[in-house]
């Protein structure tokens, strides 16, 4: 009788600890390996025969029971008789790593030469966008980004960074026709590298004692590359937004 029951406090432990592993494109939505797997496979076909999709974990995360791990597809080129397989490889985004901790400080001047720190936007949640004149996703959501500012107003911060200068990259004129209503900070080359950003644009979300709650690339489109719409449901920027001002 000692033995049964042990066992069955064995089980029942195990059942009690046992943890869900689900996975995210960095987004609001979580999938199953067989989904990622069947996108995978639905990639691959494709993709032109001179490359190969491979799957790679770049951060993860335990919430309650759950292990959540932040996935990407990345496009190389084939090696000759090399055949795709679904297995994932583990690389850290070590900017994923400041998840939920305060942000580091900075001080950097807008184009106008008027001085902003991060201590400065502490009290209201932060968007901070970084870009570059040489990055074409960057510009190409510029637009959306200034819709998102006129939406929310004075509810929200929204601060762009970029490495360039704006003297000797003329950013002020190169500018005039982004439609872009974002300050902009210049200079800010060693702060992306504190933040050791992989790659532009980046989107940082701050809640109102400046810790890091959300990182994301791309402002979010359709299945068609289409900006959404503000009200769109699948817009999670503008979910993210309404969280950090309630």
């Amino acid at each position: 009788m000692r033995l049964i029951i042990v066992v069955f406090l064995t089980f029942a432990l195990q059942k009690s600890f046992a943890q869900t592993t689900v996975y995210t494109f960095n987004s609001s939505s979580v999938f199953t390996e067989a989904e990622i797997k069947k996108a995978f496979e639905s990639v691959s076909q494709s993709l032109p025969s001179s490359e190969i999709l491979v799957p790679n974990i770049f951060h993860t995360t335990t919430k309650k029971d759950t292990i959540v791990n932040f996935i990407e597809f990345a496009i190389r080129k084939r090696v000759a008789g090399e055949q795709p397989i679904f297995k994932f490889t583990y690389k850290q985004d070590s900017t994923f790593l400041l998840l939920n901790n305060r942000l580091p400080a900075f001080k950097l001047k807008e184009l106008g030469g008027k001085e902003v720190s991060l201590s400065q936007l502490i009290g209201k949640p932060t968007l901070i966008n970084f870009w570059a004149i040489y990055c074409g996703p960057c510009i190409a959501e510029m637009p959306e980004l200034s819709k998102l500012k006129e939406k929310y107003k004075d509810k929200m911060n929204f601060i762009s960074i970029t490495e360039n200068n704006g003297t000797n990259d003329h950013l002020a004129d190169f500018l005039k026709d982004k439609n872009f209503n974002f300050p902009v900070l210049e200079n800010g080359q060693l702060y992306k590298k504190e933040l050791k950003l992989r790659a532009l644009p980046r989107n940082l979300f701050l809640d109102k004692d400046g810790v890091l709650r959300y990182i994301f690339v791309n402002y979010p489109v359709n299945a068609n590359s289409i900006p959404l719409d503000l009200n769109d449901k699948g817009n999670y920027f503008t979910k993210i937004i309404e969280e950090l001002i309630k």
